[in-house]
């Protein structure tokens, strides 16, 4: 028993070293430090005193006394120690007046009651006579000690009670639960040595170290939990290990009849923990200990959302509301892969960063669990990330993967409590549900969009064919004006109707012709700025006759790009036309604004804005379909173009949801462009 002592004094040290060095500058683990210094003092003195104890027995000339006395004082400072822990939790300096002042009276009385130990009648040497071994001296002890962890629980509780967040939390484990096993300690160690029962005292050592793994754990691990969570954890293992003890204990017993004994032993413990690992299953279901279970209507709800909505882009809408409720979250997030970023409205998270590593290194991460871990590139700029955007929780989908498809994001709680380890969990379930869902959902789209566009090229090349010869016919009635120009009627309905017919007829023509059949494009670096200045040169005039300011504000770093010049500058003009369009009911300060950026990974970011009525909410997710516009006239062509070419650039474009006024289209250029 003694050399036990010895052995776990040093475990306690050894812990006490991981514990600092896992993350020195928190100010938990600075106090956990000196709590396993006082712990593994008082244990070598436990252990020289129970050696001093058995050399007496031996015969020889020793008094444990002594070492007695020096247990008892170094145990003076158990309350201290617990104090300290509380204070490293609610304050986040050691060096303010309150907490000095507060610290000395804690020292004042925990020397006080360490000189008790040293005083005459703590404790007396054993006589063959006499049976009573502690004085009034050890009687004040106990009873202040006893106090002092009555204090502290009671203190604990009530600043419990005033915390929220992860604060709480951290105190419902470190500091409760020492409180509590600070007073079973005195408990019985009080009652064995008043009732002479030498063996309880014994068991104060065992009750310290539990308690003291225990808040080695609670303080190093960065999984987040709740007392409620831990109990019931606690409780299903228990019950499984209860009924895992008395099954193989009674089985062995019914079959000692008719094996033997050794055979018995055998094939109960076989039977029993076989039986012990298909109980195991059922009781966390329970208990309520599976993820599932807490998410089981949440995946009702997104599959009946997933069958009447068959738009992957209002899906993500639908999914993103129901992860607030679910999370109880500011706000939430789907951050879909798009290349160089994961990327949803105005949250992007690179690739590149030392982030994105650390994150699909553990496959989820908390503000509250970066806290607990030691400082490393990849997580402090992962905690840039969460503190950036105000996020109280990221997981990635699938688990484990090294390329993740999605990353769901939640902001912090409305209740500014974290995100606790099983809730992780949860939403790691919850992530991997919506991708396959959302993933099954765009290809019904692309299926759906590829049976379209075949209709689509059947209708254009007809349509072409079938439009084309009027057009012969038009051109050639034109070719008359000389002959019948003296004629004023025909000459002015010539001149109001042909011309534009033909331009309708001709544009129609050419859009459908370039979506049913596009052509292939000649890429090659080329100058963003360069196609972007042109573009606005070609469309001053038609700006200057719709009294439309154009202004350009090119600040990326750097804007070489893999593309094709006539169809990047094609895009450019049917998006600066559509934003003429929309501010054609505005009858003053119309304006249009084009500015590129560069993106932390080296992207070409191109925004094309106008301060125009906007986009409708409704019609976002509908905008690059074939045949959608949200204007009278048109037929919808335009963006389904524009979607299209950019999709051949490896390009991707977007409309974020902006505060301000009017609408916004962002074209991101992958960078470095490709090779070939």
């Amino acid at each position: 028993m003694s050399t036990l002592i010895l052995a776990a004094a040093i475990v306690t040290l050894a812990i006490g070293a991981i514990v600092f060095w896992t993350n020195p500058h928190r100010n938990v683990n600075k106090a956990f430090i000196a709590f396993s210094l006082i712990n593994a003092s008082w244990l070598y003195c436990v252990f020289m005193a129970m050696r001093a104890g058995l050399r007496l027995q031996a015969g020889e000339v020793v008094s444990p006394v002594p070492w007695v006395r020096a247990a008892s004082a170094v145990g003076a400072f158990f309350p201290v120690c617990i104090w300290l822990m509380k204070e490293s939790i609610l304050t986040s300096t050691f060096y303010d007046r309150r907490f000095i002042n507060s610290a000395l009276v804690w020292l004042v009385i925990c020397f006080s009651l360490a000189g008790l130990c040293y005083t005459d009648s703590f404790v007396f040497d054993m006589t063959e006579s006499a049976n009573r071994s502690r004085g009034i001296a050890y009687t004040i002890y106990s009873i202040s000690s006893f106090g002092l962890y009555l204090l502290l629980t009671y203190q604990t509780y009530k600043q419990w009670r005033a915390q929220t967040g992860i604060r709480r939390l951290e105190i419902q484990f470190l500091i409760l639960n020492a409180g509590i096993a600070g007073l079973l300690a005195i408990i019985v160690n009080a009652a064995g040595n008043y009732l002479d029962l030498r063996f309880l005292p014994r068991l104060t050592p065992l009750i310290i170290l539990v308690f003291y793994g225990f808040t080695a754990w609670a303080v190093t691990v960065h999984r987040v939990f709740d007392a409620r969570q831990v109990f019931l954890s606690v409780v299903q293992r228990l019950v499984l290990m209860l009924v895992l003890g008395f099954g193989i204990v009674g089985l062995d017993r019914l079959l000692q009849d008719f094996l033997p004994p050794t055979a018995s032993l055998i094939l109960s413990v076989v039977v029993g923990s076989s039986f012990a690992f298909l109980l195991e299953r059922k009781t966390r279901e329970w208990f309520r200990l599976t993820p599932e279970q807490h998410i089981a209507e949440l995946r009702g709800t997104m599959i009946e959302a997933a069958r009447s909505e068959p738009s992957p882009d209002k899906l993500v809408t639908v999914f993103e509301g129901l992860l607030c409720a679910w999370g109880q979250a500011g706000y939430a997030r789907l951050l879909f892969d798009s290349g160089e970023v994961y990327a949803s409205g105005d949250i992007e998270f690179a690739k590149d960063r030392p982030a994105h590593a650390a994150l699909v290194k553990s496959g989820w991460s908390t503000p509250e669990s970066l806290q607990r871990q030691r400082a490393e590139p990849g997580l402090v700029d992962l905690r840039q990330f969460l503190t950036e955007f105000d996020l109280g929780l990221v997981v990635t989908a699938p688990r484990g993967s090294k390329a993740p498809s999605l990353l769901l994001v939640l902001g912090t709680k409305v209740n500014h409590r974290p995100f606790t380890y099983p809730e992780v969990q949860q939403a790691q379930e919850i992530a991997e549900f919506m991708d396959n869902i959302l993933a099954r959902s765009r290809l019904t789209r692309q299926a759906r969009q590829s049976e379209q566009l075949a209709t689509i090229g059947l209708l254009g090349a007809s349509l072409a064919h079938e439009i084309r010869n009027p057009l012969v016919s038009i051109k050639t009635f034109a070719h008359l004006l000389p002959t019948r120009f003296e004629d004023p009627e025909f000459r002015r309905k010539f001149k109001v109707l042909i011309p534009a017919e033909v331009d309708r007829i001709d544009s129609l023509t050419q859009q459908l012709l370039d979506l049913s059949n596009p052509r292939r494009h000649q890429m090659e670096r080329i100058s963003l700025h360069a196609i972007v200045r042109e573009t606005v040169d070609l469309m001053l005039a038609r700006a200057t006759e719709a009294r439309v300011a154009i202004v350009s504000n090119l600040n990326a770093t750097a804007d070489t790009i893999w593309a094709d010049a006539s169809a990047i500058r094609q895009v450019l003009i049917n998006l600066l036309i559509n934003a003429f369009q929309a501010l054609e009911p505005q009858e003053i300060d119309r304006r249009v604004e084009l500015k590129t950026r560069s993106s932390p990974n080296g992207s070409v970011i191109l925004e094309i804005s106008d301060n125009g009525p906007g986009i409708p909410p409704d019609q976002r997710g509908r905008l690059f379909h074939p045949f959608e516009s949200t204007k009278t006239k048109g037929m919808g062509l335009g963006l389904a173009v524009c979607a299209d070419i950019l999709h051949e650039h490896k390009a991707a474009i977007i409309v974020p949801d902006n505060d301000r006024l009017g609408a916004t289209f962002r074209i991101t250029f992958p960078c470095p462009p490709p090779s070939s």
